[in-house]
């Protein structure tokens, strides 16, 4: 006979699976949580910026492209969580420039090396060309790829990189403190075979990357961290702010990081990138479920922080123009 215990037992955990699983449903999609989205570029936009997820950005004049991250693969949760080898996903690049007409791709640039940011960067730069600019751990992450050694660019902070009619400054930041990325901190110090587990992609360098252009300028802040005092002096007309793991974070925390970025460049518009599902498809744009980027309450606390720039949600594969007016629809 079934003991009372187990069945009380058998009930509770019951109770708690429904309770968890109503918790998941009910979480708010990217739509229903009050941020805006971003007004679409105009066809005849000088300068436009696509955002294809994470925080991979592609950055287009119409004559030189470049972008940052390039992550594309979507590795699972199990392949996480059981550490499993994992590697880019060749094809799903490969139709990634296909149909993002990614055909004069200058440089590419992961904002730090963590494997949603830098594992697919080499194959996007042997497919589509250009160079890989990044830290050291970037380039041993490329030289894992086997990629041509003489397209890697170990960056210098503060020293300005010029593509085009791009010039790119990489200045010091740090990635969010969040303590899930215990085991990801750290260096790469030699390349590694592949397919690997994801924790052979170390953090490394993290970056804010200022993006000039005669069109506009735009700061890509890739995590939600910062060094202090690492943008003054500097200028950008829109910054894309990381904002993966903003609701751990406090308020005093989330204001220096606001101050320390958005105040501190002078923007007049902020576009999040890093809210959405690293472990969704691809392409849909939206945030975890079960670990959400934002609820109602954090996106009204961080829509009043970043005042009185405006504050957008980009919309998956869309172009948004830099340098024609506000990126925030009238």
């Amino acid at each position: 006979m079934i003991s009372t215990v187990f069945k009380r037992t058998v009930q509770i955990l019951l109770a708690l699976g429904c309770v968890a699983a109503l918790w998941v449903l009910t979480r708010p999609g990217m739509s229903e949580v009050g941020i805006s989205y971003a007004r679409p570029a105009p066809d005849d936009a000088a300068l436009t910026v696509t955002w294809l997820g994470v925080s991979t950005l592609l950055v287009d004049d119409g004559t030189t492209q470049i972008m940052t991250d390039g992550f594309v693969s979507r590795p699972s949760l199990l392949d996480l969580l059981l550490r499993r080898p994992i590697a880019t996903d060749v094809d799903a690049v490969a139709e990634v420039i296909q149909a993002y007409g990614i055909d004069r791709l200058a440089a590419i640039m992961p904002v730090h090396s963590h494997y949603d940011h830098a594992m697919d960067t080499a194959d996007f730069a042997r497919l589509a060309g250009g160079d890989i600019l990044g830290s050291a751990t970037t380039a041993n992450i490329a030289r894992s790829s086997s990629f041509e050694e003489s397209r890697i660019v170990t960056i210098e902070p503060g020293k300005t990189y010029t593509y085009g009619l791009f010039r790119i400054t990489f200045h010091e930041s740090r990635h969010a403190p969040l303590a899930t990325n215990t085991v990801i901190e750290g260096e790469v110090d030699a390349p590694f075979t592949l397919p690997a587990p994801y924790t052979a992609w170390k953090e490394g360098a993290s970056y804010a990357i200022q993006i000039e252009h005669p069109q506009g300028t735009m700061l890509v802040v890739g995590s939600a961290g910062f060094v202090p005092g690492a943008l003054d002096g500097v200028e950008a007309d829109v910054v894309f702010l990381g904002t993966g793991g903003v609701m751990t974070l406090d308020t005093d925390y989330l204001s220096a990081y606001i101050d320390e970025t958005v105040v501190a460049v002078g923007a007049e518009d902020v576009v999040i990138i890093h809210h959405d599902d690293l472990l969704g498809a691809f392409g849909s744009g939206e945030q975890s479920r079960v670990l959400p980027s934002f609820d109602k309450t954090s996106a009204l606390e961080l829509q009043q922080l970043v005042l009185p720039a405006s504050l957008t949600q980009p919309v998956f594969g869309v172009p948004i123009a830099i340098g024609d007016g506000r990126v925030a629809a009238p």
